[in-house]
């Protein structure tokens, strides 16, 4: 017979034992959690996860920003006043999260915003670290599997194909990656090079893209293979490509989408217009007024993914702006397009500021009037976003909406 000491022994042994596999599944089950999966999760008998993309008119659960480095803030025309004034546009409406780069970024922030007169609600911080304000671009762009669970598109960037340090670009790379797993978020693998100023949906299957974009950035792939691509993570069935964007543009982004056209809903398409007495200012107006009316031709021949044409609506450029430039002699991106929409309200830029022609007065009030028409339940905000025009993009390009789950 066993003494009671050996019994005692074996079952301390047995207690242990059963403790370290206990500890073992626990810690096994927080990796699982935890996983950020680089490839689709697979769902149904087909094995292949299928996405949707939502348009950003619908319903959202937040809207992202990345808060400005000193870069930015410590020139001469700082964009941190733009920063201040989404927040307190979107604030009442829906959850801000606002990406920075420390604990103690988040105290000034906050001592900004105070003496600003506002104290926010409905803001979240994320330390991440970034060193650009696109979070249209490098931050995360959000699809749905077929349960409604929210997954994080793993784009690739190469600052725009215009190359960049390498630090830069694994910096901007690492954002989308490390809100997917600060949120806990599976990741939708490609091999794309995209961006989401570069992207617009319908949320029912129709896409927008321009050649000069997409093919740019992708040049080892067929337009096919680009294509094929954008349907398998976005869940497009139709792709409609637009030749080019603004000529102003060709050397910041070489023409993202969300400064000529955009899905106002599901069948609504606004395009942008160089005005007819703008056409001529000089050789910049008259290859962007050129490249507008082609993709106007392109969208009056084109349908959605049902079969049925689009109503298309144009919005002018603000007039009489191609004559001023910037400081590098260069004239910015100005568009009444890049605007962003959110629950309660849709922030679009505004142009006119006292001494600035009345044309533009007039124009703006139009363009009030068609954002009033598209979306009578929100609010139209305007924002003065110039600032952010000088470094080459503007409303739309600092925000990215995440949808509602």
């Amino acid at each position: 017979m066993e003494s009671s000491k050996y019994k005692i022994k074996k079952e301390q042994a047995a207690i242990a034992l059963a403790a370290l596999l206990v500890i073992v599944i626990l810690l096994a089950a927080r990796a699982y959690q935890g996983r950020v999966y680089k490839q689709p999760l697979n769902y149904g008998p087909s094995g292949v996860t299928t996405y949707v993309f939502p348009g950003e008119f619908e319903k959202q659960q937040a809207l992202w920003l990345q808060w400005p480095e000193e870069e930015y803030s410590t020139a001469s025309d700082p964009v941190y006043p733009v920063f201040v004034d989404i927040i307190k546009a979107v604030d009442p409406f829906e959850r801000v999260n606002l990406i920075v780069r420390s604990q103690d970024e988040i105290a000034r922030v906050e001592d900004l915003l105070k003496a600003n007169g506002y104290n926010a609600q409905n803001l979240y911080y994320y330390v991440i670290d970034h060193l650009s304000i696109w979070a249209r671009d490098v931050g995360p762009i959000f699809v749905k599997d077929h349960l409604n669970r929210l997954h994080i598109v793993d784009f690739s960037f190469n600052n725009y194909g215009r190359g960049a340090s390498q630090y830069f670009i694994d910096t901007e790379s690492q954002i989308h990656r490390a809100v997917a797993q600060q949120l806990n978020l599976p990741l939708a693998g490609t091999n794309l090079v995209s961006e989401g100023g570069g992207v617009e949906s319908n949320g029912r299957g129709t896409i927008m893209l321009t050649e000069a974009v997409a093919l740019n950035r992708n040049p080892g792939m067929t337009k096919e293979e680009i294509e094929n691509e954008y349907k398998r993570v976005l869940g497009a069935k139709k792709v409609i490509w637009l030749k080019q964007g603004l000529a102003e543009d060709d050397l910041i982004t070489k023409g993202h989408i969300n400064e000529i056209a955009r899905f106002a809903d599901p069948h609504t398409i606004l395009l942008a217009q160089v005005l007819p007495e703008d056409r001529y200012i000089n050789t910049t107006s008259e290859e962007s007024y050129l490249r507008m009316e082609e993709n106007y031709n392109i969208l009056l021949n084109s349908t959605d993914q049902d079969g049925k044409p689009f109503r298309i609506i144009r919005v002018p450029m603000p007039p009489t702006l191609y004559g001023e430039l910037d400081a590098t002699g260069k004239i910015p991106v100005r568009s009444y397009l890049n605007y962003a929409v959110t629950n309660g309200a849709v922030l679009i830029p505004t142009y006119w500021q006292p001494g600035r022609s009345e044309e533009i007065k007039a124009v703006e009030d139009q363009v009030r009037g068609i954002f009033q028409s598209l979306f009578p339940g929100r609010k139209i905000v305007s924002i003065n976003a110039e600032s952010v025009n000088l470094w080459g993009g503007g409303i739309h390009c600092i925000t990215q909406h995440m949808p509602a789950s």
